[in-house]
């Protein structure tokens, strides 16, 4: 079906900005347009982000697509809202009431509703690959989980397209009389599929980050993001259970169906969904301003020397021992030098480098030195007990 074909068939109605606008229904519309341009705010920042850190990839292109969708399914959703009169007291509804015009701008909202999910949904798995696919069990998973996606948002985006025929039905009652639909479990199961989906790729991060020693401020700034995606999950649940009030429960006779402005569920999801899968791209920039709260994963100790130390030991460091009497030579001195450095932040910040066992980098230095000393015995000479006062010096070499 041709894109100009369906214009041709949508029904005349008035122009809408000449359509009183209530206070109840301009808060339906301030969402419709805040959370579309909250989005796009989060998404700009994410892209600045990945750009400036060299990071850009599949999934940023992914929660591109989502982005372009939202702001498509935009335009068809307020003139929903508007033509169907959300927000009104039924008493103030302008007489006659022709439903046609506002259900064929639902049905174009249809269209990109699901495929922003989609989106989102792919970026994140595509995100948690990088992040976690060295393991095979959560690489198979992710890989399952995205086949299963796919596979979803074609079958939906099919069903929703042609799910009554003719497909005027979708809008004109009269039409809709003689003509085959889906039945209404469809909407209901494609709204548990998603809930379902959401769940998964919840719960997921979990598994890949279950066992990693976090400082507070990166647990905190991870359980952050795995919030937001919990409310685009409760958002989705409340949004599933008004779809089924609206096919399965009657309608309360003294409820106004005019005022309810429920239907902005939608939006709020969707544009949810993408911030929610932007929230963890952010964390290079939020370096820059909040260094404390999103700095370094580091489980080093400083010694008196100022230098980072790692693991235990009985024996305090920078002390020498009673009965100490080898004396070494100028480390300036020394023949052979090896360096190597262990650090887990990642030198642009990634959020994959830093959160998985991937960007860990060894730092060892090994200073040699190979002395003759005919005026002392083999039998006094201790293999661990010995002193210098140089520090080690900097260099830096990945494993």
């Amino acid at each position: 079906m041709e894109y100009a074909s369906l214009v041709a068939r949508r029904p005349e109605h008035p122009d809408v900005l000449t359509i009183p606008t209530p206070p109840h229904q301009q808060a339906a519309i301030f969402i419709t347009f805040f959370f579309p341009a909250l989005s796009i705010v989060v998404f700009g920042a994410r892209t600045y982000s990945r750009l400036t850190t060299r990071q850009w990839g599949l999934d940023d292109l992914l929660c591109g697509m989502a982005v372009l969708c939202a702001v498509c399914m935009t335009p068809p959703f307020y003139m929903y809202i508007k033509l169907m009169y959300f927000g009104y007291h039924a008493v103030d509804v302008p007489q006659p009431f022709n439903s046609s015009a506002a259900m064929w701008w639902f049905f174009m909202a249809q269209m990109f509703y699901n495929p922003v999910l989609a989106f989102v949904r792919a970026s994140i798995l595509v995100f948690l690959l990088r992040l976690g696919g060295q393991k095979p069990g959560v690489r198979w998973t992710i890989h399952g989980l995205n086949i299963a996606n796919a596979a979803m948002a074609i079958a939906i985006f099919l069903v929703a397209l042609l799910q009554c025929l003719p497909i005027e039905a979708n809008w004109d009652p009269l039409v809709r009389a003689s003509a085959r639909c889906v039945d209404n479990s469809f909407h209901v199961s494609i709204s548990c599929l998603n809930v379902l989906m959401d769940l998964l790729v919840l719960l997921l991060p979990f598994w890949i980050f279950l066992g990693l020693k976090m400082p507070m401020g990166a647990k905190i700034a991870v359980i952050c993001v795995f919030l937001v995606g919990a409310v685009v999950t409760i958002v989705a649940i409340i949004r599933l259970v008004a779809i089924y009030k609206l096919f399965y429960v009657p309608p309360d006779p003294n409820k106004d169906p005019f005022y309810d402005i429920g239907v902005v569920y939608n939006t709020v999801e969707v544009n949810l969904a993408i911030v929610s899968a932007s929230a963890p791209a952010l964390r290079p920039m939020f370096r820059k301003w909040w260094p404390k709260l999103f700095g370094a994963i580091s489980s080093g100790k400083t010694g008196s020397s100022g230098l980072k130390y790692y693991g235990n030991s009985s024996r305090p460091r920078n002390t020498v021992r009673e009965g100490d009497n080898i004396t070494l030579k100028d480390m300036r001195m020394t023949r052979s030098q090896h360096h190597t450095e262990i650090r887990s932040t990642s030198p642009s910040g990634s959020e994959e480098e830093i959160m998985t066992y991937n960007g860990i980098v060894r730092t060892t230095n090994v200073n040699l030195t190979y002395e003759s000393n005919t005026s002392v015995g083999d039998d006094s000479r201790s293999s661990t007990d010995y002193r210098t006062g140089e520090k080690p010096q900097s260099k830096g070499a990945m494993v």
